[in-house]
Order: C-alpha cells, then structure tokens, then sequence
C-alpha cells in the first residue's frame, strides 16, 4: 500500500516512530515498508537510542529525528532542582523522582559541558545535532522568539 501510495506520487518520502524497546524488530519493519527515516525519543537526557536504535538505523541506512530535544523543556536552562510543575503541566504527572534526579543532571550539564555564553537550549538541540546520524531535531516552540532561538543551533553546532 505505501509503495503504490509513493508510485502514485502521494508520498515523497516515509518515516515512521518508534519506542526505544523492540527497536531492532521497528527498525527492520521500518526499513522493510519503505520508511526512510525513524523518529526517536533523544537528548542528552536520554541517550538510550545510541544503543538501542542507532546501530539499526545505520545498518539499514535510515536517519533519525530527534524528539524531544529539549526534554520536555529541562534542557532549556529555566527549571532547576526543586521545581514543581502545575497541574495542568504534562511535567507534573512525570515520576517526581526521575525529574529531581534529571534537573540535577541538567545542573551537572550546565557547569560541566554548556561553553560559557551558549543558551542552554542551543546547546541542547546543538548536541543532538552533531551525532551524525541525527538528520534533524524536532523541539516544541511556543511563540516566534523560540523558534528563532532554536534555529539558532545551527550556528551553536559549528562550535560544540
């Protein structure tokens, strides 16, 4: 069906998303349907896909799009250790441990591998980039200013 979708010229190119678990099985069906590209979840957070996807996706000659870079926003700069997230915040159904555990990660990343003068979340979105097989980042943005911070990670990149 994809097939004769792209013949027909309705698809021009198809990728498909995954979890981390099974990935070598998504990553074969994927390859196997045509897919081009997989869509994971990656930042410096959560690293799992270097292990669990990236050598799949290599094998089969697929790029990744990174979801999530910015970690749910943690990777922006504006949270720190003790935050709490209103209710109506996705954050705040998160498991409160595992948050605690990840700003206090974003601390250590801020002291130890943001360069002086970089916006955390250039940084952040840079970092994913520069994986080679990365093809693109895919970060949330809630207004103009944002996108045009995000987009400033390509410049951020020639220097991480």
């Amino acid at each position: 069906m994809l097939d004769e979708q792209k013949r027909a010229g309705k698809i021009r190119h198809l990728g498909v998303s995954i979890l981390g678990k099974g990935s070598e099985l998504q990553t074969r069906e994927a390859h196997q349907v045509g897919a081009e590209v997989l869509q994971v979840i990656y930042n410096r957070l959560d690293r799992r896909p270097e292990q669990t996807v990236f050598p799949h996706a290599e094998e089969y000659n697929l790029g990744i799009l990174a979801r999530v870079p910015l970690a749910s926003g943690l990777l922006t700069g504006k949270f720190r250790p003790g935050a709490v997230f209103s209710a109506n915040d996705v954050r705040a159904t998160f498991d409160s441990e595992k948050m605690q555990s990840d700003l206090a990660e974003v601390e250590r990343l801020r002291a130890t591998e943001v360069p002086p003068g970089i916006p955390m979340g250039q940084w952040a979105l840079a970092w994913c980039l520069k994986n080679p097989i990365v093809s693109c980042v895919i970060p949330g943005c809630k207004n103009p200013a944002q996108v045009e911070a995000n987009a400033q990670a390509a410049e951020v990149l020639k220097n991480v």
